[in-house]
């Protein structure tokens, strides 16, 4: 078995670089049940792939698939027992066998209104069921969306529906309960122009997801709002935990890419923080951070300490670019990235921060982020 330290650099070196598919492969995997498709195709985040698990059968990694991305040495080969050998090209050899996670049955499924159940939310790593309750945002329609963000390519392509249902997302959920599938739940949205930033289009799901399943964490995604009030709202409704995203620390560069929603400044993302930890309690908060845009390294650790010193979990992944998007970003460095995990793990132990007590979400989850890893081999676990 692959000793933690050796796992989280194989994981960050497939989080910034993915795999290429191996053309000779893909009947094969077919005849087998076993779809691939190549990178990402929308999503409201930053991230987007498969799902593999290491042989502790407990660190996942969500892993970007291309086809002839020539800033990638690894390709998918083999598969035996479900396990896939990712051999690298620039050393001639394997560099890591991963076991595939498997597509739930639901996912062929249709809930009582015909829609496909895939549609309506999908399984993210081992058994976090995810969905966007709401597939547009106002920053595209006003020409400023995120240009990481890939929201409304989703329901462009009919992979999704616009707006989900209590209704339907409690059938979905008892679809995947009934397969093992499902512990935790996690919610997200687009931003819309109304003041309350979509946060209003949670309280009903949320209160009618509780009440069906009062035992089942949920995780709820913010952009920062003016009025905390909505926060308290959120948890009264049956949010367990928050994630209000900043995406990038770099204001500058934020500016850029975020146009949009870095009109909210930095300084009332730290209100909503603080005010969050206050009310869902503590390691039950955290915030996307995004790397891969040049940012320097002084700025993006100072940003990051004055963060984790409020309590705020951050959940640090490399930018993932979007296949037929103009937008290109840079092929994320796996050193200078696995050195930002260790290094935020540090300061995680530091301020008392720990992402292994988050009831639900992306922390839990963590298959797009090497920040669980990096803190269990800081604290020795």
């Amino acid at each position: 078995m692959l000793k933690l330290k050796r796992i989280l650099e194989i994981k960050t070196e497939l989080l910034c670089k993915g795999v290429n598919l191996d053309e000779r492969f893909i009947d094969t995997y077919k005849s087998k049940g076993i779809p691939f498709k190549e990178g990402r195709k929308g999503g409201a985040g930053p991230l987007g792939g498969r799902y593999f698990t290491f042989d502790d059968n407990k660190t996942i990694v969500n892993v970007p698939l291309w086809h002839n991305n020539n800033e990638t040495n690894f390709v998918l080969k083999n598969e035996k027992d479900g396990y896939f050998e990712i051999f690298d090209k620039s050393k001639n050899s394997v560099f890591a066998n991963l076991k595939l996670v498997t597509y739930p049955n639901y996912y062929n499924m249709t809930e009582t209104d015909g829609i496909l159940m895939r549609k309506i939310a999908l399984i993210h790593g081992l058994d976090c069921l995810a969905t966007t309750i709401y597939q547009r945002c106002c920053y595209w329609e006003n020409g400023s969306k995120c240009k990481f963000c890939g929201i409304e390519l989703s329901l462009a392509r009919g992979d999704t529906i616009e707006e989900k249902t209590s209704k339907q997302l409690i059938e979905v959920i008892n679809a995947a309960k009934s397969e093992g599938k499902f512990k935790h739940l996690l919610l997200t949205t687009g931003t819309t122009s109304s003041i309350d930033k979509g946060v209003l289009k949670y309280i009903n799901i949320l209160k009618e997801s509780k009440k069906e399943f009062p035992d089942i964490p949920i995780h709820v995604q913010i952009e920062a709002v003016e009025n905390l009030e909505y926060i308290n709202m959120l948890k009264e409704a049956g949010a367990d935990t928050i994630g209000i995203h900043i995406e990038i620390l770099d204001d500058s560069i934020r500016k850029v890419i975020c146009p949009g929603k870095s009109k909210t400044s930095y300084e009332v993302y730290e209100k909503n923080w603080i005010h969050a930890l206050e009310i869902f309690g503590k390691d039950q908060v955290d915030s996307f951070i995004l790397t891969g845009f040049g940012e320097t390294t002084e700025e993006f650790s100072n940003k990051l300490e004055e963060i984790i010193k409020l309590g705020v979990i951050p959940f640090i992944t490399p930018v993932r670019p979007i296949p037929q998007s103009k937008f290109k970003v840079p092929i994320c460095n796996p050193p200078k990235v696995l050195n930002i995990f260790k290094h935020a793990a540090k300061l995680m132990k530091k301020f008392n921060v720990n992402p292994l007590k988050n009831k639900a979400g992306c922390v839990r989850c963590g298959a797009c982020s090497g920040i669980t890893e990096a803190y269990r081999l800081i604290i020795g676990n």
